[in-house]
């Protein structure tokens, strides 16, 4: 990765972004159609693979201490995804992600939907950061 990153470096004439999850636990909500929201849980990382992105953060660290890049900004922002129901967000989540929900999220998920009646949307909101790095 330390190699991808310094062949960036040698064809980027200014700057690359580093967009990235934050480590945690995604959450699962219902939006009614007024826009109130409910949370109903978290998902849970499931995988053998290590949580979040380590070896982009070593490689990333390598290259700043090299002085490749610096950080020039870094933010967070939430990105969410929605759902017109509580089946399709359970089967993108058992589709396309490293993640299990569990049984009481679930209920949660499925008694919101329920009580929020026409027009409620499931959402997943999870931590995005983005960053910066000004070539030097």
């Amino acid at each position: 990765m330390v190699h991808a990153l310094h062949e960036t470096w040698r064809v980027t004439r200014d700057a690359v972004l580093d967009v990235r999850p934050v480590v945690g636990d995604p959450q699962v909500l219902v939006r009614d159609r007024d826009g109130s929201e409910t949370v109903c849980g978290g998902l849970r990382w499931d995988s053998p693979d290590p949580e979040g992105h380590p070896e982009a953060e070593a490689a990333l660290a390598q290259v700043v201490a090299d002085g490749r890049f610096v950080v020039a900004a870094s933010r967070q922002f939430d990105w969410a995804d929605t759902f017109k129901s509580a089946d399709d967000l359970a089967e993108t989540i058992h589709e396309e992600w490293e993640r299990d929900m569990d049984e009481e999220t679930t209920l949660q998920l499925m008694r919101g939907m329920r009580q929020a009646g026409r027009g409620a949307q499931a959402i997943i909101r999870q931590t995005i950061r983005i960053q910066l790095l000004r070539k030097v």
